[in-house]
């Protein structure tokens, strides 16, 4: 099911709720003081999915570092996922960077977490690289990569 979603980018008055969406949806969510510093550095950008009715029910924050967009934590609040919250979030931020000039974008991803891959491999992310024992439990990270065109292109086919 595809819901309208309005993708903005978040302000400080909804740090509480883009920290509960992280907490449901992550073993190890960030603090709210950790989202909270994202809004004092210059090359970082929080966005928030609003459904129909207004309200947050995701997040995506990512950082830029020169020509290269960053994807720190994407999360969807789980009675709301698999209806397009977080594809209209990585469109929405990565449109945004590629118009600023980046040329492309990155993560990190459980080794494990096998329906974020397919999410990001559906927008054109390929695997560049593995962090082993990454994570807090040992396992490991896919480092994921895009050319942002190609990003473009693949969301157009999503």
């Amino acid at each position: 099911m595809s819901e309208a979603w309005r993708v903005e980018r978040a302000s400080p008055a909804l740090l509480s709720r883009i920290h509960a969406i992280g907490a449901d949806s992550f073993e190890a969510p960030w603090s709210e003081a950790a989202f909270a510093e994202e809004f004092g550095v210059p090359e970082a950008a929080l966005w928030v999915a609003r459904d129909g009715a207004g309200e947050v029910r995701g997040y995506l924050a990512a950082r830029r570092v020169l020509d290269e967009v960053h994807v720190l934590s994407l999360a969807v609040e789980p009675a709301f996922r698999r209806r397009g919250a977080a594809t209209a979030l990585l469109l929405a931020a990565l449109a945004a960077e590629r118009t600023s000039g980046a040329r492309l974008a990155g993560l990190e991803v459980r080794a494990g977490n096998g329906a974020a891959l397919s999410f990001y491999a559906r927008h054109g992310f390929r695997p560049v690289g593995r962090r082993r024992r990454y994570y807090p439990d040992g396992e490991d990270a896919v480092l994921l990569g895009v050319a942002l065109e190609r990003a473009r292109a693949a969301g157009a086919r999503s």
